[in-house]
């Protein structure tokens, strides 16, 4: 096997196969790439077992980087290979199989010899599938799809499927959810098509997708137990969570009577500046003629501001919530004025713009001592 290349776009392909690669693993060749050369172009893998990511530079493609290559497949270590090829300064590569265990990595100045492994060697992973249920997506749309949704996914806990993001694709709609079961964020868009899809897939395969840049549309193939994104040369490949996701309609508050409509950068400088002193926990209290927010510490102090630019709808009103909770919603919402909808002191509220496809429900919190 040999293969001379422009080193900046096989880089750049590396990098990304590389977000497949573990950081720790008990199968020791998910460390490596699986790279394969054929007469029609170069195919690199990485995978960990749960996500999988296959790159592919056809040597019909524009701008094709391939100089010259003979074909063969090797694995190789996938950090090394990654860290030579950001550390080369020539613009062309060469790779060249020295014998069965060796790969030479060279250019104009430098050199490299990488103990490898054989190709059949690698695990079988499975980045194919003969379903129908295909939805072609706008790129910028999933992007605000995840953006709108993937803060709340829960980072730790016992239910797995709070790890991932819930897709629901029906009646010409595909919607995120995800939630922590503190708080809850939902975006749809519309879609074009007849689909029947509720999955729950880990949140690291939907953040590598978001990554994909530069593309204008994707393609989700939904199997029965992986789903496929296919962006540009790109197949991301990823498992799929068991389970039935929680029916998050019960979830979403009705009957809010009461309305808190605030300027959201001001409102978020303001919950910055008063957690200088206190701590996540803010405690709101709201009229008709003057809106508060508080915070204390017992071990450093105390703060609060009035947020002069509110509008506050109902009787008088007092809550506290998580600051970071809040202020990760109104980020998501990227409007210049939100609404916070309340049912009760002690109930789920809402977040809200004028923005109908985004739902964002945060869970109060009890008292300040909690």
């Amino acid at each position: 096997m040999k293969l001379t290349i422009k080193r900046a776009p096989f880089e750049k392909l590396l990098e990304t196969v590389f977000e497949a690669i573990p950081i720790q693993t008990a199968e020791a060749d998910f460390k490596n790439f699986l790279l394969t050369v054929t007469d029609s172009g170069i195919t690199v893998l990485g995978s960990d077992g749960e996500l999988t990511i296959q790159g592919v530079i056809n040597v019909g493609d524009p701008d094709n980087p391939i100089v010259n290559s003979d074909p063969g497949s090797v694995q190789v270590p996938a950090k090394y290979f990654l860290d030579i090829m950001k550390g080369l300064q020539s613009e062309v590569v060469t790779i060249e199989l020295v014998d069965a265990s060796v790969l030479c990595v060279s250019d104009e100045k430098s050199q490299f010899q990488l103990k490898i492994s054989k190709a059949e060697e690698y695990p079988n992973v499975d980045i194919a599938s003969d379903s129908t249920e295909i939805i072609t997506l706008k790129s910028a749309d999933f992007l605000s799809l995840y953006n709108s949704t993937a803060f709340a996914v829960a980072t730790r806990g016992p239910k797995q499927l709070f790890t991932g993001i819930n897709i629901n694709a029906k009646e010409g709609r595909i919607t995120f959810v995800a939630t922590d079961s503190f708080r809850l964020a939902r975006k749809y868009v519309v879609i074009e098509g007849d689909h029947h899809v509720s999955i729950t897939v880990p949140s690291k395969a939907l953040g590598v997708v978001s990554h994909m840049v530069g593309y204008e549309y994707m393609q989700m193939v939904v199997d029965t137990t992986k789903v496929l994104f296919k962006v540009g040369s790109f197949v991301i490949a990823s498992k799929l969570y068991n389970g039935e996701f929680p029916n998050v309609d019960r979830i979403i508050p009705t009957g809010t009577n009461y309305l808190l409509t605030v300027n959201s950068k001001d409102f978020i400088a303001s919950i910055s500046r008063i957690t200088i002193v206190g701590n996540t926990k803010i405690l709101v209290n709201a009229s008709p003629e003057q809106t508060e927010i508080s915070s204390k510490d017992v071990n450093v102090g105390s703060s609060k501001e009035v947020i002069h630019d509110a509008k506050f709808e109902g009787d008088l009103f007092s809550i506290i919530f998580n600051a970071t909770f809040v202020t990760d919603a109104i980020k998501a919402l990227n409007s210049e004025r939100v609404t916070l909808a309340f049912c009760a002191e002690n109930r789920a509220f809402i977040v809200k713009s004028d923005d109908e496809t985004v739902t964002q429900v945060i869970t109060p919190i009890r008292s300040l001592g909690d």
